[in-house]
């Protein structure tokens, strides 16, 4: 009966600690931003640009019953209220935001609409144009390019038979044929956020999600990996859990599934459940019609 009531609920966490200081600094606490009356928020992504911190995240909106892209700004340790960007017929998630020759693009997860495509910005950070249908009819989660030089290059996980994931390489340019990644166990391969360089080490944060369903966005699996514009491989290199982190506030927890860092800064997301009016409305209403 409570689940019913309680539902599943996410909230962005940030902290101004460097690049990969989660692998080893517990004691800096993350705050948490509150999530206002309509949106939780998920997946976020980080740029530092012009003196300003801007975070990008998946908005669940309780009245479409899908997620939208939305934003917002990081001054003085606090958190400006989260504001839509980017609105499609279907599921949005995990706004992979990177910048090129001087350009924001933003690349989301988009396997409900069974597209990847990338948005190029006009007018920072608001105005968004989609530019470009990368693939078309297939069901890839949370792709993420690879660093610099390798950009044209990017890991996903596709779900096209969800009974059996595969983490992929692809090649955004449509060039070269995808290639499968071999891994131990896939259900913890799922990309949970951008590359990062670590003492020398080129990481990746997955999503532990062992169980599937059951255990999706548990914890995150950091891999140390390897490629050379050619041959990608990666082997585990830490597992890091929710409750071993400090917040600045008491906080439900139940998962995490995404890390990203910018220069300065770090963001998570962390799983919970809560009561909201609307949502619980909503549901009714769906169950109703």
């Amino acid at each position: 009966m409570l689940n019913r009531i309680y539902s599943e609920s996410w909230n962005v966490a940030f902290r101004n600690t460097p690049t990969g200081d989660i692998l080893n600094n517990k004691s800096e606490p993350f705050t948490i931003i509150k999530n206002n009356f309509r949106y939780w928020a998920a997946d976020p992504f980080v740029l530092e640009i012009k003196d300003k911190v801007y975070v990008f995240a998946e908005l669940f909106d309780y009245i479409l019953r899908r997620g939208i892209l939305g934003y917002c700004t990081i001054s003085d340790n606090k958190a400006s209220k989260w504001t839509p960007i980017i609105k499609e017929p279907y599921h949005l998630s995990f706004p992979c935001v990177f910048m090129q020759d001087g350009v924001v693009y933003l690349m989301p997860e988009s396997n409900a609409g069974e597209v990847l495509t990338l948005y190029k910005c006009e007018e920072f950070p608001c105005t968004w144009k989609r530019i470009k249908t990368l693939r078309s009819n297939v069901k890839f989660a949370d792709t993420t390019p690879m660093p610099f030089p390798w950009q044209r290059y990017a890991v996903t996980h596709s779900i096209n038979d969800v009974n059996d994931p595969k983490l992929l390489l692809i090649d955004t340019f449509g060039e070269e044929a995808d290639r499968c990644v071999p891994h131990e166990n896939t259900l913890r391969s799922r990309p949970a956020g951008h590359f990062l360089s670590y003492k020398e080490k080129m990481l990746r944060p997955a999503q532990y999600s062992e169980d599937n369903d059951k255990g999706y966005g548990k914890s995150l699996v950091f891999y140390e990996c390897k490629f050379d514009g050619s041959e990608y491989s990666e082997i585990e290199f830490a597992e890091i859990k929710p409750e071993e982190q400090c917040y600045n506030k008491r906080i439900y927890l139940n998962g995490m599934h995404t890390y990203n860092s910018s220069e300065h800064y770090e963001v998570i997301d962390l799983k919970t459940r809560r009561f909201n009016p609307l949502d619980f409305i909503m549901r009714l209403l769906g169950k109703v019609f």
